[in-house]
């Protein structure tokens, strides 16, 4: 793609990530109609119409999105998280278990399957989505590392957590000297993210 092209991204990504959706959804759909079929870009801009209130666009985008990448774990966690939003609390079900299928350590799909399954009187898987999130996330903040999207809860105060960015691609050129993404690579992918854990409970050695 053309450097201009490249620049408007950037500009498309900033906004999303400073919240600015009714600027970024325009943005993302030039992009999409100049561009090849990008998964991330789709998710991006499905995020933008449903942060808009247009769900049903969200959701249709996201579908495609999942059509496109269908090995990819996080576009089933991230139509999940909307299906539940959207009171479509078996299909989200259907995608966070799918998510897991492919992704058997992401801690927050455990906790948000958890929560519907417990809505459904599934109370020992829920539990058992629990303890595993729960390991996965006290392994992270024991080696001092905040997940993304998490925060301290009981399970009086469980509550669903939005998916993590995880494969999205950045499309800023890779800096080898940066420890933020070396960190990044944990939640962005699975075979980093099973080593990782692996690492820590080895008593950090390889």
């Amino acid at each position: 793609m053309s450097e201009d092209w490249k620049n408007r991204r950037a500009q498309a990504e900033a906004l999303y990530a400073a919240s600015q959706w009714a600027d970024a959804e325009p943005a993302f759909a030039a992009l999409r109609q100049e561009g090849p079929e990008d998964g991330n870009l789709i998710h991006d801009h499905a995020v933008c119409l449903f942060q808009l209130g247009r769900q049903q666009e969200a959701l249709r985008e996201l579908d495609r999105a999942v059509a496109l990448e269908p090995d990819h774990p996080y576009r089933y966690a991230s139509r999940a998280w909307i299906r539940a939003a959207l009171k479509d609390v078996d299909g989200a079900i259907a995608d966070y278990r799918k998510a897991l299928e492919l992704d058997p350590d992401d801690a927050i799909t455990l906790n948000n399957l958890g929560l519907l399954e417990e809505q459904y009187g599934m109370r020992k898987s829920a539990q058992e989505r629990y303890r595993k999130a729960d390991t996965l996330m006290g392994i992270l903040r024991d080696a001092g590392i905040d997940p993304p999207g998490a925060e301290e809860d009981t399970p009086s105060t469980r509550k669903a957590m939005e998916p993590t960015e995880q494969g999205k691609v950045d499309t800023a050129e890779p800096h080898p000297t940066s420890l933020w993404r070396e960190m990044a690579s944990v939640f962005t992918d699975r075979q980093h993210r099973q080593a990782f854990f692996a690492f820590i409970r080895n008593g950090f050695r390889t």
